[in-house]
């Protein structure tokens, strides 16, 4: 099978989704908010994360090209756009002194599923950094490979998401925060290495046009 875009752009997009996701991140919210449940209560929320998160940006990639052509957004514009948050959230990242700064304070414990699958699916997991890295990622091509692949991107992530969630007490209690901080800051350092990217791209589109 001919692919219009190379393998490597794949790799490169779920390396940078996996970055924007940061799934590491959201574990000392997750183990927060879920203290005190039954170890199948646990599972079943980790469960409705991923899976809310993964439906989410699927919706994003089959259906950001049409939103974008109702706001009547230019690709370049998004790109420069989405360049810049992601270099928000890269500086973010490096200079946030542990992970657990990714804060959903505030809920009660009334709905103990919309404390934990609402604020940690959406948007600290799948959130705008995430949503325009999708839609700037499906313009690559409009063959249906090229969607698949995509779509085998972010379901792969989902499982990650959901393993991450699962295993979320056993690998807080073996990383601890400075490996998390670690961590996160080279992350943060791929996103900003991604965001020049897409504002290099989306000016010298503009400039092409002009």
């Amino acid at each position: 099978m001919a692919l219009e875009v190379p393998l490597t752009e794949y790799s490169k997009f779920f390396i940078a989704m996996i970055a924007i996701v940061d799934p590491l991140a959201i574990l000392p919210i997750y183990v927060r908010l879920t203290v005190g449940l039954a170890g199948v209560e646990k599972h079943r929320l980790a469960r409705r994360v991923a899976m809310s998160a993964t439906i989410a940006l699927i919706i994003s990639l089959y259906l950001g090209e049409d939103i974008l052509r109702f706001f009547g957004i230019s690709l370049p514009s998004f790109r420069i756009a989405g360049g810049l948050l992601l270099l928000i959230m890269g500086m973010q990242l490096i200079y946030e002194n542990t992970s657990s700064e990714r804060s959903a304070e505030g809920s009660e414990r009334a709905n103990i599923d919309s404390q934990v699958v609402v604020p940690i699916a959406i948007p600290l997991l799948a959130g705008p950094g995430a949503f325009s890295t999708v839609i700037v990622y499906s313009f690559r091509s409009s063959t249906w490979e090229h969607y698949a692949l995509m779509t085998l991107c972010l379901l792969v992530i989902g499982l990650i998401v959901w393993l991450g969630l699962h295993m979320g007490t056993r690998i807080m209690q073996r990383l601890g925060q400075t490996s998390m901080a670690v961590i996160n800051k080279v992350l943060g350092l791929i996103i900003v290495a991604i965001s020049v990217e897409f504002i290099a791209t989306g000016i010298m589109q503009y400039a092409s046009a002009a």
